[in-house]
């Protein structure tokens, strides 16, 4: 029987060993890993398959700027959190690839052109999901049902794609989304039921699109939008009334439209007049006698002999504003480029690993995760001989920098998005192979210690 002392040096014995030996998990060969929570980096190696080997536990997955052509059911284990698949060449997704994913709360599969279509269920049970990233995946449509059930999205990323056409209560679950991005589609036409269900909808951005029709109830449900982008359409009119149900509408764009300044216009010059937000000038192409004025400084007398049908005034009152007492929004907010990737691998001067430019918050309440030792520190698996191991840590993997939203204007009450905190103790490693080896001498030295102590 040891005494109480050979006892107490034993269980110090016995924590050393603990961190000595580290996790039994391992790493895909050329990926990085790290612990708390478990994040594993794989981007820039030109894998043309999703690599083995990925530890089950894995919260964080970074595999941008590959050559994957494929996500099937089983790549992938439930306990994922992140999900970067970006800038690959992804052309199909299974279905049941995210089946069971229940804590998946961003998933990013943008800049695949060619991936072009996805099945109705591949989202399916996705309930902690509050950004999902579609841009530049040569989309041309998208089934009904493709987004049932995403009560907890906040950010939709669609722009950049081939959409023409949406059907009718395409986000009618998505109760809690507040930025849609659909510009830079060829979409043409808003129906009464393209947005219905957004109620918490604060950002709709549908530039550079061909829209030429807008139906007057289309934005019926968009009562809290504060920011509407239609700039770069082919619309000739837009109906006041459409506009009378954003009551809380800050910024609006009308700019490069060819715009009718006859008494089709009317509504909408009576809407503008009392619109006090930040708007663009409404330029028009006809009739030729109005052709370069702007909309909103026409006189009355240019409305006069027009019937009282196109009024504003018979379309259920003037829209609601905001208190005179704010201070309207300045004019030109600045607006970033949403699908600005830098696969260069650059990351922009200021901006921490895993810092997205520009994001908001996930108000949602985030999951409890345990933390561990520092010393456990990240391991990396390449294959080679240990390298820089007397520089003691190398830099950190250069995570992706997208600026998806930009300097588009701050709305109050938004809590600002935690950017991901970027993994401590970078350390490089090798297959397996130096860890046991430093293990075993460690384990050695403490066991020479112990006896000397015993004795």
């Amino acid at each position: 029987m040891l005494g109480k002392g050979a006892s107490s040096y034993l269980a110090v014995f016995l924590f050393f060993l603990g961190l000595a030996v580290g996790p039994s998990r391992g790493c895909p060969v050329d990926c990085v890993c790290y612990p708390s929570p478990m994040t594993v980096s794989c981007q820039s190696h030109h894998f043309l398959t999703v690599p083995e080997g990925i530890p089950q536990d894995s919260e964080r997955v970074f595999l941008q700027n590959n050559q994957i052509s494929l996500l099937l059911r089983g790549h992938f284990s439930p306990s994922l959190v992140t999900l970067w698949v970006y800038s690959n060449n992804l052309t199909f997704v299974d279905p049941g690839a995210f089946k069971g994913f229940v804590h998946l709360e961003e998933l990013d599969l943008g800049d695949n052109g060619h991936l072009r279509e996805l099945a109705p269920e591949t989202f399916r049970g996705l309930a902690r999901l509050h950004a999902l990233h579609l841009y530049k995946c040569g989309l041309s449509a998208l089934p009904g049902g493709l987004f049932q059930g995403l009560h907890s999205l906040q950010y939709l990323y669609l722009q950049d794609n081939h959409l023409d056409y949406l059907p009718d209560d395409l986000f009618v679950d998505l109760v809690n989304l507040s930025h849609l991005f659909l510009h830079g589609n060829r979409l043409w036409s808003l129906h009464q039921n393209t947005f219905r269900g957004l109620v918490n909808l604060d950002r709709l951005l549908l530039h550079q699109n061909q829209l030429q029709s807008v139906h007057r109830r289309a934005f019926h449900d968009l009562r809290r939008l504060t920011l509407l982008f239609l700039f770069n359409n082919s619309l000739s009119e837009l109906p006041g009334e459409s506009l009378a149900h954003l009551g809380a509408l800050e910024y609006l764009r009308l700019n490069s439209n060819p715009w009718d300044c006859d008494c089709r216009a009317r509504s909408l010059w009576e809407w503008l007049r009392r619109f006090r937000g930040s708007s663009s000038s409404v330029e028009c192409h006809f009739p030729e006698a109005r052709r370069g004025r702007n909309l909103k400084e026409l006189p009355p007398e240019d409305f006069r002999a027009c019937s009282g049908s196109e009024s504003l005034h018979q379309i259920n009152g003037p829209p609601r504003f905001r208190p005179p007492d704010r201070v309207p929004p300045r004019d030109h907010p600045p607006l970033r480029s949403s699908t600005e990737k830098g696969k260069d691998g650059r990351r922009d001067q200021g901006t921490l690993p895993g810092q997205r430019p520009g994001y908001r918050k996930n108000c949602t309440k985030s999951r409890n995760r345990t933390t561990k030792p520092a010393s456990l520190g990240p391991w990396k698996n390449t294959g080679e001989q240990e390298e820089e191991e007397e520089e003691g840590a190398a830099p950190p993997p250069d995570y992706k920098q997208k600026s998806h939203l930009g300097l588009l204007p701050k709305h109050r009450g938004k809590c600002p998005r935690a950017p991901l905190p970027p993994p401590s103790g970078v350390q490089q490693g090798t297959r397996n192979r130096a860890g046991p080896v430093r293990a075993a001498d460690l384990i050695a030295r403490l066991l020479v210690a112990l006896v000397v102590i015993i004795r």
